[in-house]
């Protein structure tokens, strides 16, 4: 588990049964499919945001959370599930994917029955207005993916295109998860206002410690191939601060917008890693980390907020 944290351990063992319960299906590939991504270790760090946030407000409802908790994780694995796909991933967190075992079309559908339920659980709990919110999240979600898609192989985009793409493919879904903990147990206002951009910024430098990882993490720990998004045309930050310097955008102009073969795969990473940008890289999400701690000190003191602290910490040293 990533936390050493009693609440945290609690938390992570009922969403992981709570899942299995409420997908439970007369399909047996679903709740393999399931099962595998359960098993797969997801660090359930949403959820547990959920959580924190809620315990700023006067209505802590753990059973009600439980539910909503479990269907923001539904919503992340019918995601990934679907990124597979996309992506035709053979390993997903050190298992096999959906789309690997049962094939592309079956693992579509998986990943549509996950949706399924991740409205059942909304409709039960949630009211019109933020049935409406989470509905706009989930668009700009798609948006995030699709424009990924559109710019694969292109080495010469932007720093800011890059934030918006983050932003909206998985920033937008930290948001949401601090903003429904925070609301369902009766915050509003400035104060909810405060959590969703804390859940913001939280989820934008999760995204950039993952493109860290991409190519710093140990492959037994991520689960992934090291640098798999660069070989399936995702350019992350540190190949973007990459093409950014002139002798580097010279060298890899020619091979702007085409699919890059092996060779050019493993000479950026030589000098990615040769280069000074996942230093560069780091810096940045310092900068986001400073983010998150301003809206942290506007909260007001208690064991959620030690607890927000120390999960910080642990986002800047995480190996996977």
């Amino acid at each position: 588990m990533l936390i050493e944290d009693k609440l945290y351990q609690k938390i992570y063992t009922k969403l992981n049964k709570n899942i299995i319960e409420i997908t439970n299906s007369k399909r047996t590939i679903v709740n393999e499919a399931v099962k595998d991504l359960v098993e797969g270790g997801g660090k359930k760090l949403r959820p547990f945001l959920m959580f924190l946030a809620a315990s700023f407000g006067d209505d802590y409802d753990k059973d009600k959370l439980i539910q909503l908790g479990s269907g923001i994780e539904l919503l992340h694995m019918a995601s990934l599930v679907h990124d597979d796909i996309i992506d035709d991933a053979d390993l997903r967190r050190g298992k096999e994917s959906a789309q690997k075992k049962f094939g592309k079309k079956e693992a579509v559908f998986i990943g549509d029955f996950l949706l399924s339920k991740t409205f059942d659980i909304f409709f039960d709990y949630l009211d019109i207005d933020v049935l409406k919110k989470m509905n706009k999240h989930l668009r700009l979600l798609c948006e995030g993916e699709i424009e990924q898609s559109e710019k694969r192989y292109e080495l010469q985009i932007g720093v800011r295109d890059y934030y918006r793409r983050i932003r909206h493919k998985t920033a937008l879904l930290f948001a949401l998860s601090s903003y429904l903990g925070g609301y369902v147990s009766g915050i509003r206002g400035k104060k909810l206002n405060i959590l969703y951009k804390l859940g913001l910024e939280i989820g934008m430098a999760f995204q950039i410690q993952d493109d860290l990882l991409d190519f710093e993490g140990d492959e037994n720990n991520t689960g992934k191939v090291l640098a798999r998004d660069l070989k399936e045309g995702i350019v992350t930050l540190p190949v973007i601060l990459l093409m950014g310097k002139n002798e580097y955008n010279d060298k890899y102009q020619i091979y702007n917008k085409n699919v890059l073969d092996e060779s050019v795969v493993n000479d950026i990473i030589t000098d990615v890693k040769e280069s000074d940008v996942l230093k560069e890289s780091r810096e940045i999400l310092l900068v986001f980390i400073k983010r998150v701690e301003k809206y942290m000190d506007r909260l007001p003191n208690n064991r959620a907020k030690k607890k927000l602290k120390k999960l910080i910490e642990l986002q800047v040293d995480r190996k996977f």
